[in-house]
């Protein structure tokens, strides 16, 4: 059976303890193990090390040659997109979101590779110095930290960021998909990333926390990258304040739908739908909350019950039991406090007994069901009917989170005047709440994220800049 190493100097180890990685369907039967990065000092220094030195390295590498280098992972990454597919689909993504991952992340590399040749910094205007200069530089070498979610994408882009910007990375995978970031990791070594510039590692679950607070500890690491829940980067970031190391965060969400009284009703309910069940709701940016004009709740109501009658055979298996029990239980406390289902057969016993969930779609939650305020990271999510739009944008900028946010209208001038009144990091009018793409900025704000990825918003999160005075 498969063991996925650790790469560290370039070198694969399989010498530690192995650790299992569960189907998605039977979460009884393994699928492959992985090799555990043993956290303790000696362990922690060297990977720290030969960080330092691949920092040196790569930094010595000519925007032309990192060009070059690039565009070999952009080739191999589409020679092997098969490897990356079927990867995916093992541990649950949908054959259509791997594919929309291992394209985005090409993508993407394109996206950087344009970045490459842009100036490093600018003259500024001096009172005492005869010229001043304001100058990019790379912070140095950064810990990467990916999901298992979008493990192509998300474990894709945590490491392209940092080397666009010219820090080394040490990645750390998921331990629900260590498979995938190891085929990522070996593609841009493969492709001409020094060998010291780019490692893996692989951390058992209940060593996570102190891997990060000892790596943080060395002082080796200059930035930290981590794309998961809120509550465990809160953790994270509490770690790396200790320490002052800085933070890229992309965190949960609980995005909402505006559909206004003059939106395309069809058109609203298909995406708005989609949205929420796309990936079985695992995706960070997946709609929980759709606020509906009074004046058309009620037609609504009857265009998305047809759009999620059409997703009830989509794969709806979830990753693991730990995740399918936290969608069971919200579901529960929601129908035991008074909630409805206005679309959805709610029976646990089958649930746990085929590790489906299917679509859910509820009405009248309150504030004191945690499906109100949780991120439910499953199929179903709420809708609730507004009189006054600008009561919705208030509430929503009182919650902790701040990801993403769609608006319906045929009048766009009045949604984009509505978009900016919104604490997100993303407000799509007309379209899905689910969008990233490369030449865009990409996070959240509050309890959702800090900094950006993407493009030179991603190169600019792992730089710093310098200023530089000179007098004859």
């Amino acid at each position: 059976m498969l063991v996925v190493p650790n790469i560290i100097g370039g070198e694969e180890n399989h010498k530690n303890e192995k650790f299992p990685v569960y189907d998605y369907k039977d979460h009884d039967n393994i699928i492959h193990h992985f090799s555990a990065f043993e956290v303790n000092e000696g362990n922690l220094r060297e990977i720290t090390e030969i960080s330092k030195q691949g920092f040196k390295e790569w930094g010595s590498i000519s925007y032309k040659k990192k060009w070059e280098i690039f565009s070999r992972i952009q080739e191999i990454l589409k020679e092997r997109r098969h490897l990356f597919i079927d990867a995916h689909v093992e541990i649950g993504g949908p054959k259509w979101f791997a594919e929309y991952n291992i394209d985005n992340i090409t993508n993407q590399i394109q996206e950087y590779m344009s970045q490459l040749s842009n100036p490093d910094g600018e003259v500024c205007k001096s009172e005492s110095a005869e010229l001043a200069l304001a100058v990019r530089q790379p912070i140095g070498p950064v810990l990467a930290m990916s999901p298992w979610n979008a493990p192509v994408l998300l474990g894709g882009r945590s490491v392209l960021a940092p080397l666009a910007a010219g820090c080394s990375v040490i990645a750390k995978s998921s331990e629900r998909a260590p498979y995938v970031l190891y085929l990522l990791i070996k593609a841009f070594l493969d492709g001409g990333i020094p060998k010291n510039a780019l490692q893996m590692v692989n951390i058992k679950p209940e060593d996570s926390a102190k891997f990060t607070d000892e790596i943080m500890k060395t002082g080796a690491i200059k930035k930290l990258n981590f794309t998961g829940s809120t509550n465990v980067g809160k953790a994270i970031a509490s770690t790396a304040g200790k320490y002052l190391v800085p933070c890229l965060l992309e965190l949960g969400g609980k995005n909402i739908a505006i559909v206004l009284k003059d939106a395309d009703l069809t058109k609203a309910a298909e995406t708005i739908v989609g949205s929420a069940v796309a990936h079985k709701g695992q995706i960070c940016m997946s709609v929980d909350i759709a606020y509906i004009d009074e004046s058309v709740y009620d037609k609504f109501k009857v265009e998305i019950k047809k759009v999620a009658e059409n997703h009830k055979d989509d794969d709806l298996n979830q990753r693991d039991k730990l995740g399918r029990n936290k969608v069971v239980s919200l579901i529960e406390d929601a129908l035991d406090k008074g909630a409805d289902l206005v679309y959805g057969d709610f029976n646990k016993k089958e649930i746990e007994k085929t590790n489906v969930i299917e679509p859910f779609i509820f009405e009248n939650v309150t504030p004191e069901m945690k499906l109100y305020s949780e991120e439910s990271f499953g199929p179903l999510f709420t809708i609730e009917k507004f009189s006054n739009v600008e009561e919705v944008v208030a509430q929503f900028n009182e919650t902790e989170f701040g990801l993403k946010a769609s608006i319906w209208s045929k009048n766009p001038l009045g949604a984009l005047s509505l978009a900016k009144k919104i604490e997100a990091g993303g407000v799509h009018i007309n379209g899905s709440n689910i969008h990233d793409e490369p030449s865009l900025p990409h996070g959240g704000v509050k309890g959702s994220g800090t900094q950006r990825f993407n493009s030179k918003w991603g190169v600019d999160s792992f730089s710093f800049i310098q200023t530089i005075t000179m007098n004859s």
